[in-house]
């Protein structure tokens, strides 16, 4: 949906879906809003994004065999601009049983900037290593919060930028582990400036 409202053209939308799914993503966040918006259409998304409600966590394994666990956070009610007690107590019970089986544990938001932040003011038991958030709001290059515990990311909205997450040391599950940068984690944002290409093969769907 734009921003005024409005229903975008769905033979662009058809186009954007297309042309992500020519990129290697393993895995992406679909908001329950944008997923019945384009039913409405009769489009669906790209099969690796998924809303929280259809595949709520998934693990996926690195090439030297490292577990990684991907919890999709629920979309919010309409018309509510922060997660319930409710929600983020259900939160915590789910990473707090995943979170011992993985190396790391990685949440996907479409909550937007307030969203999240208050999330993290709510000092929740438990907290996702990473919170990849997204929605409306400024962007974060990677601030550490929730008492060292969790590092919050998300994009820029003017977009032509990259988040890149460098993960230099495991969270310990035993201890009182802290993320500290550069020691352990270095969160960075990769401009897209001209001397990055353009995919002719996107770039032709695109058109």
């Amino acid at each position: 949906m734009n921003p005024d409202g409005s229903m975008p053209d769905p033979r662009i939308v058809e186009r954007l879906i297309t042309a992500f799914g020519m990129m290697p993503y393993d895995i992406g966040l679909i908001g329950r809003f944008e997923a019945e918006n384009l039913a409405r259409m009769g489009l669906e998304s790209e099969p690796f994004r998924q809303t929280a409600e259809a595949a709520p966590y998934i693990v996926l394994e690195t090439t030297a065999g490292d577990r990684i666990g991907f919890l999709r956070l629920p979309s919010l009610p309409m018309g509510k601009d922060i997660p319930s007690k409710d929600m983020i107590e259900a939160i915590s019970r789910k990473i707090e049983r995943e979170r011992e089986s993985v190396r790391l544990l990685v949440a996907l938001s479409d909550w937007g900037w307030i969203g999240e932040r208050e999330y993290l003011a709510q000092r929740p038991r438990f907290v996702p290593d990473i919170l990849l958030g997204s929605g409306r709001g400024s962007g974060v290059n990677g601030r550490i919060e929730a008492k060292g515990r969790c590092v919050w990311v998300r994009p820029y909205d003017k977009g032509q930028t990259v988040s890149e997450v460098r993960v230099l040391a495991w969270p310990d599950r035993s201890g009182d582990f802290r993320w500290t940068e550069p020691g352990s984690i270095v969160p960075v944002t990769v401009g897209l400036g001209d001397d990055y290409f353009d995919n002719p093969e996107v770039g032709a769907v695109l058109q």
